[in-house]
């Protein structure tokens, strides 16, 4: 079977971007790319059934049926995001400020994204989202002593928060600040003994400084913070968390034998995998926006799209609260689709018959109870 590609350009914003979307028959994936000025800003990659004993023309057909609809859907996200963009400046509402520099971030937006998160905090200083979604994003472009500098403003103004202050010594130790990242670590786990996190990040600032020979903790021999370490790793692996047990023996070999270099790899490399940031925030925010903002809802492909990541998510990480909550928003977001589809599916049979009187009032009740629902959605969304 030969690949299937799309490409198309788009003009939004003042800006010009290129899409591209292909299948890899060899390694049963389907690749989506936005392009920039030349430069690719982001990439996401979806299997498909390969099918070893060979496609018939109805299965090629529906492969690219899948393929187009892929490739127009991550056309149409960029080019609502940017007539949602326009229709928020409008208004001084920092969370949808947010909201919208989440999704741009998702795309690698990197500019945009920051503006949006800056906006946020100009209209409301004390909105902690705001501090925090600009401080990862300082973290993710390695501008590290702006992520602390972020940080630190929040927290002087009372973001005393668990994520406050791991993320604040994330951006720390990643500015080499060992001590200090340590002493922020210590003041989430104070916060809260079992946030794995914070656990993960002090075993990785104690690896650290173990191997630079920093003086920085006035802290015990280099033997005994491997232990630390070790310990650190031991209390996350209590959790049982799939994608972490994976690496978990590799990580303790290595520090039998002083592979102390290899661990932080092994580490960095593993972090977004063990504590997954996009999937379950994303859904809820994307949906909020269309919801707000787009003049529509997510539709029962994209969702389904959505229902299947999480569950794979959550496969991988029973215990993370964030994706079951997520899974709760879906559900609801399914209730909606189904509410408006039994609407409309009354209002036919109105049409066909004005005087069918369980119509009438099938159609009244859903109409009553369904201004109540749409409100609860609304207030969980936000």
């Amino acid at each position: 079977m030969s690949d299937i590609g799309f490409n198309d350009n788009l003009e939004v914003g003042g800006r010009k971007f290129h899409f591209q979307t292909q299948t890899s028959s060899g390694k049963g994936k389907i690749r989506c790319e936005i392009f920039e000025g030349g430069r690719i800003l982001s990439s996401t990659e979806v299997d498909f059934d390969r099918r070893k004993g060979g496609y018939s023309e109805a299965i090629e057909e529906r492969l690219r049926q899948v393929v187009e609809s892929l490739h127009e859907e991550m056309i149409s996200e960029v080019e609502l995001l940017f007539k949602i963009a326009e229709k928020v400046a409008k208004l001084k509402h920092s969370p949808s400020n947010v909201k919208v520099g989440i999704m741009f971030l998702q795309n690698n937006m990197i500019d945009d994204a920051i503006k949006q998160f800056r906006k946020a905090i100009e209209f409301d200083p004390n909105y902690t989202d705001a501090y925090n979604n600009l401080g990862l994003t300082y973290i993710r472009i390695g501008e590290y002593k702006e992520a602390a500098k972020t940080y630190e403003e929040i927290i002087n103004r009372n973001g005393q928060f668990t994520d406050m202050f791991n993320n604040y010594g994330l951006a720390l130790l990643m500015d080499e600040r060992i001590a200090d990242a340590q002493e922020q670590f210590k003041r989430a786990l104070h916060l809260n003994r079992n946030y794995l996190e914070a656990h993960f990040n002090m075993s990785l600032m104690y690896l650290k400084s173990a191997i630079n020979g920093s003086d920085q903790l006035k802290a015990p021999p280099r033997s005994v913070r491997i232990q630390r370490a070790s310990e650190h790793l031991e209390k996350i692996h209590e959790y049982k968390i799939k994608v972490f047990n994976i690496i978990y023996d590799k990580l303790q070999k290595n520090l039998n034998k002083n592979k102390i270099r290899e661990s932080i790899q092994i580490l960095e490399e593993n972090r977004n995998k063990v504590f997954p940031t996009n999937i379950s925030n994303l859904i809820s925010t994307n949906f909020y926006l269309k919801f707000m903002y787009g003049g529509k809802g997510l539709d029962n492909e994209t969702i389904k799209r959505f229902e299947y990541r999480l569950n794979t998510a959550m496969e991988e990480n029973p215990d993370y609260a964030d994706i079951w909550n997520s899974l709760g928003v879906i559900h609801l977001i399914q209730c909606r689709n189904l509410f408006l589809q039994a609407l409309n599916e009354f209002n036919r049979a109105l049409e066909l018959n004005p005087d069918f009187g369980k119509a009438i009032k099938n159609k009244k009740l859903v109409e009553n109870d369904g201004k109540e629902f749409l409100i609860l959605l609304r207030a969980i969304l936000k």
